[in-house]
């Protein structure tokens, strides 16, 4: 039986290695890891990645991906990432779609700044262009496609959906006044989540798209209008 995940995300992970290089001596912490993507992306270039989620239902799907795809120094904590249940320092960090999800932002952050060590550095993105288009496509499937809303609406906290709607500039702010320093950022794709009308992303697969895609999303003028906004910082 085929294993279910988000493929979708191991398609966009395509532009992390690169961007945030990991060497084999790198313990990593991973910070709301989901189905551990981010794993088969970094596969064979890191010592050992912790994976941390509260869905324990991922964390199976994780499990069962790394054992598929024989990884076995992946090991996943089902924990609220605001309260991290672990003491030890990682030399990298991974936080990929994950903090506009949480009730406390600046809780994750100060649980990353006590978990990686001195100098250590994180990747990290934070949505700015993905949910206004995310919903104008939305709004299109509903009215122009008659299409039925798939979001299940559940009461308190649901840890699927964003919960704030803070610009890059508050996001940046946040980041600084937590203890972390940028060092670089880019764009995740200046293309629209044509996903959400049922198209492929081609803007990830199709090498030639891809590779234009890949230039302008490093552009200063451009990058602060992609998807999402791609940070590396490092601990000060």
């Amino acid at each position: 039986m085929a294993i279910k995940f988000k493929k979708g995300k191991l398609i966009s992970g395509i532009i992390y290695p690169k961007f945030f290089p990991l060497t084999e001596e790198d313990s990593v912490l991973n910070v709301g890891c989901g189905d551990g993507v981010q794993a088969l992306v970094y596969k064979g270039k890191f010592k050992k990645m912790i994976g941390v989620d509260i869905n324990e239902e991922r964390l199976a799907t994780a499990r069962a991906l790394m054992k598929e795809n024989n990884i076995a120094n992946f090991v996943t904590v089902q924990a609220d990432v605001e309260s991290i249940p672990l003491d030890e320092q990682f030399d990298k960090c991974i936080a990929i779609d994950i903090i506009e999800h949480v009730i406390h932002p600046n809780l994750v952050l100060k649980e990353m700044h006590r978990l990686t060590k001195a100098g250590g550095r994180i990747l990290i993105t934070f949505p700015a262009m993905h949910d206004k288009w995310e919903n104008f496509f939305k709004f299109v499937g509903r009215k122009i496609l008659r299409r039925h809303s798939r979001t299940v609406i559940k009461e308190g906290w649901d840890p699927d959906q964003h919960q704030y709607d803070y610009n890059l500039k508050q996001w940046l702010g946040f980041m600084s006044a937590n203890g972390w320093q940028l060092k670089k950022s880019r764009a995740s794709t200046l293309w629209p989540p044509l996903h959400y009308l049922g198209l492929p992303r081609f803007w990830f697969s199709n090498r030639f798209i891809h590779t234009i895609d890949d230039k302008l999303c490093r552009l200063d003028f451009l990058k602060n209008w992609g998807q999402a906004l791609v940070c590396v910082f490092e601990k000060k």
